[in-house]
């Protein structure tokens, strides 16, 4: 991993490099253009106004009034409108290249960024990968060759049980995320019991992880949206899950759901770690995951709250995240029962 991240700052450092060179040699450039006109221009009107004076003087005129003449004066006009059209297309043309150079700049550090978070993802995936499937491989192995009670086996088949379970949530995350940047994705809305759902998700989460946390929750009941039952169940259960992940052993995880006449609100809260301030508006993003690969210790794929928010706001729902008293984090969903 600090190998890969190493060559893509070389790379930053490289491009960057190029575009600070090719930005000083067109600025340098056009100052040199600007001055050349500039130039230009005034030694065309010095070379009308010597030519013009020795007309009017042929013609009569005082040279000493020369100046205050309607000749000189249009002359005086035309080269500064010259001059403030110079002015005023060098502005322009500053303008547009300093703006095209913002973007591409922007443009190249996010895509540096995503490159790096895409790296990161492949990682994370190929580990939450191969944990599962090397321990399903190995309770294979171990029920090959050994002669084992009723009892021994079924406690394995639990635990091979877990593994699947945790690598169909991996596929199911990694298939609705790729989903949701189709353009073609859509809902398939129907009246579905939130409550119902809510409750099931929570034991089912609770029962696998007992033992290993402090659960409590307060699920009303008879609490309908019509939303799409499949991707919400994601929602609800990549929030819990987060809130697990980031979670110590002795942490309390509170699940409640509530709702009124216009919008049901789910909320998750746990006692963890929390989320730093300058991170909060960027763990919805696609593939983003808190710290660094070299410091962070918690699995994932940064997959999950990508898709809690997306799937929200397309339900027209809202998320929020506050800080959690005296540690932690809550995340509170509102949807509207009619979404």
């Amino acid at each position: 991993m600090k190998n890969i991240n190493t060559m893509l700052s070389r790379s930053k450092s490289k491009y960057w490099l190029f575009f600070h060179i090719v930005f000083i040699y067109i600025a340098s450039s056009f100052i040199w253009w600007s001055y050349l006109l500039h130039k230009n221009n005034r030694e065309n009107f010095n070379e009308v106004i010597s030519r013009e004076r020795t007309v009017y003087g042929q013609n009569g005129g005082l040279m000493s009034r020369f100046e205050q003449s309607n000749v000189y004066t249009k002359l005086q006009a035309d080269f500064q409108r010259t001059e403030l059209m110079l002015y005023g297309e060098g502005l322009v043309f500053i303008g547009l290249i300093t703006l095209g150079f913002w973007r591409i700049r922007k443009t190249f550090r996010e895509e540096i960024a995503m490159t790096r978070q895409q790296n990161n993802f492949l990682l994370s995936i190929t580990h939450e990968l191969k944990s599962p499937l090397a321990s399903l491989k190995l309770t294979m192995q171990t029920i090959q060759k050994r002669q084992l009670d009723a009892e021994h086996i079924k406690s394995m088949a639990d635990m091979s049980m877990d593994d699947i379970e945790r690598l169909e949530l991996l596929v199911e995350n990694i298939l609705l995320a790729s989903k949701i940047e189709s353009a073609n994705f859509s809902l398939n809305r129907e009246l579905m019991d939130l409550s119902t759902i809510t409750a099931t998700i929570y034991d089912k989460i609770k029962i696998k992880h007992k033992g290993q946390l402090i659960f409590i929750n307060d699920i009303e009941k008879d609490i309908y949206i019509y939303g799409d039952r499949f991707s919400f169940a994601s929602v609800i259960y990549n929030l819990i899950e987060n809130a697990i992940k980031y979670s110590s052993s002795d942490g309390e995880i509170n699940v409640t759901l509530s709702g009124d006449e216009h919008n049901a609100f789910l909320s998750v809260t746990d006692t963890g770690i929390g989320i730093p301030v300058n991170e909060k508006s960027r763990i919805f993003d696609r593939f983003y995951r808190i710290g660094t690969e070299e410091t962070r210790k918690t699995k994932g794929t940064g997959l999950g709250l990508f898709i809690v928010k997306h799937v929200v706001e397309m339900h027209k729902g809202s998320i929020q995240v506050k800080n959690n008293s005296p540690k932690g984090s809550i995340f509170e969903v509102s949807i509207p029962v009619g979404a």
